[in-house]
């Protein structure tokens, strides 16, 4: 594992260069402020930063995480201090990090450990209606994830996005001012100053329409669930997950309706085909179709790619033909064109 180490302490920093390397570990640099420490993760892109928080005068340590949070390949971050974690647990929770080690127990079997578990998904939260905002926070938190802030309304979320990194926000449909359509302009919003950060666009109402303004032109790290599919525990934290990576989620009955409404060339689709296309509006990869319809993932190969033949989709050159034919199948729909 190649690690930074970042304190403004050089003896601090020259023993644990020390004690990390007696065990193994690739130190690649040690540096002591925050211009330093971009420079030399651009130089020598470490696995891991670890990070003090106080470093003189200039950016703190969660500061510099933040920041280290936006480049295209973020390195893993542990934050460090002389001071217990209880003076710093609001803003380690809101921090891209993956944990706080007092320097009294920056052992190298603690990195090791603390460097070894998985991130948590973080998420934001956007909804004024705060007694389902906090009962989301709480709903978020058992199922693991980690919250970095919940605000009311998308002028909020934009604001708290430029301050703190999430994976991806869950935005209620209908927010302050109008209450119309402020989710889908949110997440239109986000794409232009966030690109990498998902949305989940959460409502209480049954509207296609709703759905393909949300994904027609931002196809990747989208969703669109009505509320009431949250009680699905499972379903809604693996919808979650997926659209963080980058993946789709669309509710069923969103899909259910606009298969309802499908024009040609869709309606050359098999049974199984249109099967297998609305289990892909829905974010499914193909191996969570093969479970889904009880057939092997050769199976599911097969008519994904009969699917994007007769679609019209160039395998080739389309620069992810899943999407396209998500969006093919979403645009297709003539009662939401008129």
């Amino acid at each position: 594992m190649t690690v930074l180490i970042v304190d403004d302490h050089a003896p601090f920093r020259e023993y644990l260069r020390l004690v990390l390397e007696d065990d193994g570990f690739d130190v690649v640099a040690d540096v002591g402020d925050c211009d330093e420490a971009m420079a030399a993760v651009a130089a020598t892109s470490p696995d891991l930063v670890l990070l003090d928080v106080h470093l003189g005068d200039g950016p703190d340590g969660f500061e510099i995480a933040r920041r280290l949070a936006e480049l295209p390949t973020p390195p893993a971050v542990i934050v460090t201090s002389s001071r217990s974690q209880s003076a710093y647990s609001d803003r380690i929770t809101a921090a891209p990090v993956l944990g706080f080690l007092p320097k009294d127990e920056l052992s190298p079997a603690a990195i090791r450990e603390l460097a070894a578990t998985p991130a948590a998904t973080r998420v934001a939260i956007a909804e004024d209606s705060l007694l389902f905002r906090e009962g989301m926070v709480r709903l978020l938190e058992d199922l693991g994830f980690v919250v970095g802030g919940q605000v009311s309304d998308g002028t909020e979320l934009l604001g708290l996005l430029d301050m703190v990194s999430v994976d991806v926000v869950i935005v209620d449909i209908r927010m302050p001012p109008t209450f119309t359509t402020e989710g889908i302009a949110t997440a239109h919003a986000i794409a232009e100053r966030h690109p990498s950060v998902g949305v989940m666009v959460l409502s209480q109402y049954l509207e296609p329409d709703y759905a393909v303004r949300l994904l027609e032109n931002e196809p990747t790290g989208r969703g669109y669930l009505l509320k009431d599919r949250v009680g699905d525990l499972k379903a809604f934290a693996d919808a979650l997950h997926r659209v963080a990576m980058g993946g789709l989620a669309v509710d069923p009955g969103v899909v259910a309706m606009l298969m309802k409404g499908a024009t040609d060339p869709l309606r050359s689709l098999t049974d199984r085909e249109n099967d297998v296309l609305r289990l892909m509006a829905q974010g499914l990869s193909n191996d969570g179709i093969a479970s889904e319809l009880f057939v092997s993932h050769r199976t599911v190969e097969a008519h994904v790619g009969r699917i994007l033949d007769k679609l019209g989709i160039d395998r080739d050159t389309s620069h992810n033909p899943r999407v396209a034919a998500v969006l093919h199948f979403l645009n297709q729909q003539p009662e939401l064109r008129a």
